[in-house]
């Protein structure tokens, strides 16, 4: 009797062994499974950090390539494309071009600063425009092919600008005067604007029916000061808005020019009004004006006169624009304009000029792309001449980058 009672405990021990081994057997196929999945998890953390690492190094090549090769010199590259059709109605015939926006040229440019010390930044600026079928040079005998095929300069110019005492320019860029008959808030002026030729400049009229060497941009103009030219220029800083600017160009041209910009409680305003000169040949007064309220309704205007010594009668015009924005669409900001042109003895002692024209632009923000679409009026009166008036409309779109 005493060995069958121990042996029944010998068979239930034996029997947790076994279950204890079993365990332990699943223990380690699971401890070794955990291991696999660590080690597989090991090697996506280090795939995903080679990926990271390997995105770093192609944003710092990116970063790297829009450097000047020196750190110290930051280098930003911009530009747009402006290209649309130009449909023309000359009274005797209706052509259609494709052209570069003479309102608003294709054109690029890099812009380098450099910030030594918190008050003083120190610039260069390099713009260039490429213009192939320009809205203001293509004509009736030119259709196409029209343009230098290459880089035009438009901006050559470094500068030095103190928080406090200004900035000094120095290169090919803007005279003071520039713009000043330019001013224009109402988000119209890629179509149109005061300088009223660059829609058609290059359309000839007809003369009793044939075409004559008359072109629009012979009989238009806005008087905009100096324009662009290898000058030394001065900005002060601005104070309550206004800011003055003086620039001197070779063969004694000189200008100097006042600009204001402020916002008054939702209301934009900003003016300028410049005068230029060349003695011995030309003394030129000019300005602009425009007020942009906080409803999106704008109101533009623009004048200027020149003294020409070698002309009878001094040349002048006078502008006006009224035009609306709102956001109609959720794609971008709508304008609208219609503005209208007299001018008087610009092209010939004698002449007169009236041109008026109808606009609208619509942005599309997430494309960095406004599409435009203008008509503009001619009308010419030159003395011993029976000109026709020529009708124009420009619709295209600007890339901007």
């Amino acid at each position: 009797m005493a060995s069958v009672a121990l042996a029944v405990p010998s068979a239930g021990f034996a029997q947790d062994s076994a279950q204890i081994e079993e365990l332990q057997q699943q223990i380690e196929e699971l401890r070794q499974q955990l291991e696999q999945l660590r080690e597989q998890q090991t090697e996506t953390d280090r795939k995903a950090e080679q990926a990271a690492t390997e995105a770093k190094k192609a944003g710092d090549t990116a970063e790297a390539f829009t450097t000047s090769g020196n750190d110290k010199v930051k280098l930003s590259i911009s530009g747009q494309v402006d290209r649309g059709v130009l449909v023309t109605d000359d009274g005797e015939n209706t052509d259609a071009f494709f052209v570069d926006n003479g309102n608003s040229s294709t054109r690029i440019r890099l812009v380098g600063e450099a910030r030594p010390v918190d008050e003083v930044k120190v610039g260069t600026n390099i713009e260039v425009q490429f213009q192939s079928n320009s809205s203001t040079a293509v004509n009736q005998r030119d259709e196409r092919n029209v343009g230098p095929n290459s880089f035009t300069e438009r901006k050559l110019e470094l500068y030095v600008d103190h928080a406090r005492y200004g900035r000094l320019w120095l290169g090919q860029g803007d005279t003071a005067s520039n713009g000043t008959s330019e001013v224009d808030l109402s988000g119209t002026s890629l179509i149109g604007y005061s300088s009223v030729s660059d829609m058609a400049g290059g359309i000839l009229y007809r003369d009793n029916g044939e075409l004559s060497t008359i072109s629009v941009g012979d009989a238009f103009s806005n008087l905009d000061g100096l324009s662009r030219d290898d000058r030394i220029r001065y900005d002060t800083p601005s104070f309550a808005g206004f800011k003055l600017s003086g620039s001197l160009v070779a063969d004694e041209r000189a200008d100097v020019a006042l600009r204001y910009s402020r916002e008054f409680g939702g209301t934009e305003v900003a003016a300028a009004a410049a005068f230029s000169r060349k003695p011995d040949d030309f003394d030129r007064v000019n300005g602009s004006a425009s007020i942009l309220l906080a409803n999106g309704i704008s109101v533009t205007a623009a004048a200027g006169t020149e003294d020409v010594d070698a002309r009878d009668d001094d040349g002048m015009f006078y502008y006006g624009k009224l035009g609306y924005q709102s956001q109609f669409f959720s794609i971008g900001n709508t304008a609208l304009g219609i503005d209208y042109q007299y001018g008087e003895d610009i092209g010939a002692d004698g002449d007169e000029t009236n041109s008026f024209g109808v606009f609208a632009v619509q942005n599309i923000d997430d494309l960095a792309t406004e599409f435009y679409l203008g008509y503009r009026y001619y009308d010419l009166d030159r003395d011993n001449t029976d000109l026709d008036a020529i009708n124009a409309v420009l619709t295209g779109a600007r890339v901007k980058f």
